[in-house]
């Protein structure tokens, strides 16, 4: 595999950065537990300065989080048995047409609640092999507006913070742009954490 692969391996592993707040273990069992998601951030390129990562639009019609940007993904179902991975690409397969074929999951980052506080959402981090980024999106108009590949150093530059109040707490949270649209929230959180894990891996790992 290429430099990219080999920096997205680096990515997963690393336990810090995380979040800019306090992130618990969901809890498991009883009337406390959370419903499951994942998402997969996939990311393709011959290196990360040069990588470009999957986004898209929420429809208008959807019932969770309509016409905001996102990545693929959606709740565990039973078909899944219990596999986020397996989560991630079904919902990419079913929202964007792309197959699992040439793509290659590294691994889960930290996971994270809604705002709500019902779905605990964990992030596949995936390589995508040049004929999957050239491979033409076939989108669930019920679900997806829009969708499209978007290079990381143009996102990285219209990073943006804003404070806003989550659950009776004051956070400074990451935002960006994608064209006309505002990145923010979860997938803006996850974005930033793969942007600051790679700005903190050391030259020399990355061979």
């Amino acid at each position: 595999m290429n430099e990219l692969y080999r920096a997205l391996q680096q990515i997963q592993q690393l336990s810090q950065p995380g979040f800019p707040f306090p992130v618990h273990s969901p809890p498991v069992g009883g009337a406390g537990e959370l419903s499951r998601a994942s998402v997969l951030a996939l990311i393709s390129g011959k290196s990360f300065e040069a990588a470009e990562i999957l986004l898209l639009k929420r429809s208008s019609t959807v019932l969770t989080h309509p016409d905001q940007v996102a990545f693929p993904g959606g709740g565990v179902e039973d078909q899944d048995q219990g596999d986020l991975i397996e989560t991630a690409l079904r919902e990419t397969r079913e929202e964007v047409g792309l197959h699992r074929d040439g793509i290659h999951p590294i691994g889960l980052l930290p996971g994270l609640p809604t705002v709500s506080g019902g779905v605990w959402v964990s992030p596949v981090l995936a390589f995508a092999e040049p004929q999957v980024r050239a491979s033409a999106l076939s989108l669930d108009a019920h679900e997806v507006a829009h969708a499209s590949w978007a290079p990381l150093v143009e996102l990285r530059a219209t990073r943006k913070e804003e404070f806003r109040n989550v659950r009776g707490s004051g956070l400074v949270l990451p935002e960006f742009t994608w064209g006309q649209e505002r990145m923010w929230g979860m997938t803006a959180l996850i974005f930033d954490l793969i942007l600051k894990r790679y700005a903190s891996l050391d030259s020399r790992v990355l061979g």
